[in-house]
């Protein structure tokens, strides 16, 4: 994954496990928190963003320029485990800083449908617009202490609850009619048309247009769905937000959107767990640490030097190191300069002639 955020310019940061305690952190409340000698109050690490702010607001980027940033590490959250969550867990994540349009989010919607295939899975990509149900929350005159069960009634797609909301807050007319038709805004991204005739406002129509803006940029927008439903943390996220999902699994593997104000003026990412990827596809996703083994110490320095990532094999007879390269999930062994393949991927030739020092 690494490879492929590189690939797009996105450059990988390594930022720190333990941070100063911020009660203002999106996620405080599962901050497992420690005190240092000095009093003060220190947390580990429960998401990657505001550690990235940070990491921003320390260092000088050119103004108006994008900043391409990856992480990856592990973090804590102080959740109560079950089968689909965990205390501890490795996050990989990227997020564009610097700028807010139409392509930086289309951007990363591809870099999220590219890490699920990366991983061997169908992708299935989910674009949402907690924006728009803000504009539309706004325009209708929602009082604010209403607007998060009703927000929370839309994203269950709980169409009774939505209108025993609205009710009680008053709201009546179009602008309740349009709330209402949220939750079942959901399939192909040509709904959005039936969406446009809901938008009344400057700021809803605004929101739909950055949304249309971003499926116009996508490379193929019948790979996406639509759910405009989506209000999953709406008072964070201020523009799209978007889930990746594979069929025959019930949970999103990554998550992210644009929250521009919300810790830097304009930034937008995502980020997945690896344990709920390796869920997903029933076995560990990271490669094989090797890629071959070699009883001969010179023969294995000049393929080490010509790129490959290769071990001293422990056995020195040809079916020992074969069983040996088995179990550690090499691709290929070498006795002598002799290359023997297991995968059925691989040029032999080519690894021949650089365990032997000579041109392919």
């Amino acid at each position: 994954m690494s490879d492929l955020y590189t690939r797009w310019g996105y450059q990988p940061v390594d930022l720190p496990a333990l941070e100063v305690y911020d009660a203002t952190h999106p996620k405080a409340e599962q901050a497992f928190t420690l005190t240092d000698p000095t009093g003060g109050l220190l947390s580990l690490r429960s998401d990657f963003t505001p550690a990235v702010a940070r990491y921003v607001a320390a260092h000088e980027f050119a103004a108006g320029a994008p900043v391409r940033l990856q992480v990856s590490g592990s973090v804590w959250q102080a959740i109560h485990p079950d089968v689909g969550r965990t205390r501890e867990f490795h996050q990989v994540g990227v997020e564009l800083v610097g700028v807010s349009h139409e392509r930086a989010d289309a951007e990363l919607v591809y870099l999220a449908r590219e890490t699920v295939r990366l991983a061997g899975l169908t992708p299935r990509v989910e674009l949402g617009s907690p924006g728009l149900l803000t504009a539309l929350m706004h325009e209708a005159g929602v009082p604010h202490d209403r607007r998060e069960a009703l927000a929370f009634a839309i994203d269950r797609k709980d169409v009774s609850d939505v209108e025993r909301q609205l009710a009680a807050a008053g709201i009546v007319g179009p602008t309740a009619d349009a709330l209402l038709a949220m939750p079942d805004l959901y399939g192909p991204v040509e709904r959005i048309d039936e969406a446009e005739r809901w938008a009344a406002g400057d700021a809803s129509r605004a929101q739909l247009r950055h949304l249309r803006g971003v499926i116009d940029a996508f490379d193929d927008p019948s790979e996406l769905l639509l759910d405009l439903g989506m209000a999953r943390r709406h008072t964070y996220y201020t523009g799209i937000t978007f889930r990746a999902y594979t069929p025959d699994f019930g949970q999103p593997l990554l998550g992210g959107g644009r929250y521009d104000g919300a810790l830097l003026p304009y930034a937008a990412g995502f980020s997945l767990s690896l344990e709920r990827l390796e869920r997903a596809l029933g076995a560990p996703v990271s490669e094989p640490a090797l890629d071959g083994l070699a009883v001969d110490d010179q023969v294995a320095d000049r393929l080490r030097q010509a790129g490959f990532r290769v071990a001293r094999s422990i056995a020195t007879d040809l079916d020992g190191v074969r069983r040996e390269a088995e179990r550690l999930g090499a691709k290929w062994f070498a006795v002598g300069s002799e290359i023997h393949a297991i995968a059925l991927d691989i040029n032999v030739n080519a690894i021949e002639a650089a365990a032997q020092g000579r041109d392919a």
